[in-house]
């Protein structure tokens, strides 16, 4: 009767007992997953969500022990604390596998990945320093660029009006290159972009080859693009490098096209 007596208050007191928090076993196995995956460049994608779902998991779990409805709350804070580390290794991972890969593009391209571009001189160059904008002419990654002018120019093979671009650009790289393996020229109207233009005639001035024409390190081109006019307010032309990852850095000018 005495052991009958002692066995139900056993299972009284263990029926009485918080369980074991479900969410916080399943954070820890996403957590252990997310973190193994982290150092796998582009797989690791999967550890970002798995160390998100994680620890949303591990927070609802640390909830649950907190208010004493669940047990296991040194397991949701290693839980917690995985998924964590998972997200933070996943994001350090990337960031390093992007800039070895935008490294080793520039040295495939002989662009110096030391070197930081900088204003060309031409006006206050403490704020071509402070905003990476250099008015006309100015130097980005592997290339010296001067906008020289922006005209009106013929109809496209549409019969819509353009504007004639024309560039002057030093490769100052060690290999042979072209300015659109360098640089990338946007013209804008309005605030927005404007499209190429193709020509059935080409109008005075203009060179269809110049753009992919490959110059040797140090020697000077000129470079002629047509882009499609909205309408004939002024256009600002935008020049930053091809494969920078600062886009702050560029030569930019506004010409009036009346």
């Amino acid at each position: 009767m005495e052991r009958n007596t002692t066995a139900a208050e056993g299972r009284d007191r263990e029926q009485g007992r918080p369980h074991i928090t479900i969410c916080g076993i399943i954070a820890i196995v996403f957590g252990a997953l997310g973190l193994v995956l982290s150092f796998i460049p582009i797989i690791n994608n999967i550890a970002a969500i798995f160390g998100f779902i994680g620890a949303v998991l591990a927070i609802i779990a640390l909830v649950g022990t907190f208010r004493g409805k669940r047990s296991g709350k040194a397991l949701s804070v290693v839980a917690a604390v995985l998924c964590v580390l998972s997200i933070v290794i996943t994001l350090a991972v990337q960031s390093a596998a992007s800039k070895a890969l935008d490294d080793s593009v520039k040295e495939s391209k002989g662009v110096d990945t030391s070197q930081s571009a900088s204003g060309s001189g031409n006006g206050d160059s403490s704020k071509n320093k402070t905003s990476g904008e250099q008015d006309t002419e100015g130097d980005i990654e592997g290339a010296h660029v001067k906008i020289v002018s922006a005209a009106a120019s013929g109809a496209d093979y549409n019969g819509a009006a353009t504007v004639l671009v024309t560039y002057e650009w030093t490769n100052k790289t060690t290999k042979n290159n072209s300015f659109s393996s360098l640089a990338h020229p946007q013209v804008f109207q309005n605030g927005k972009s404007l499209d190429i233009a193709m020509y059935t005639q080409s109008p005075e001035g203009y060179d269809a080859n110049s753009y992919l024409a490959e110059v040797q390190p140090g020697a000077t081109a000129t470079v002629t693009l047509g882009y499609v006019l909205q309408d004939q307010s002024p256009v600002t032309v935008d020049v930053t490098a091809l494969m920078s990852m600062d886009d702050a850095t560029k030569v930019v000018h506004t010409f009036d096209l009346q």
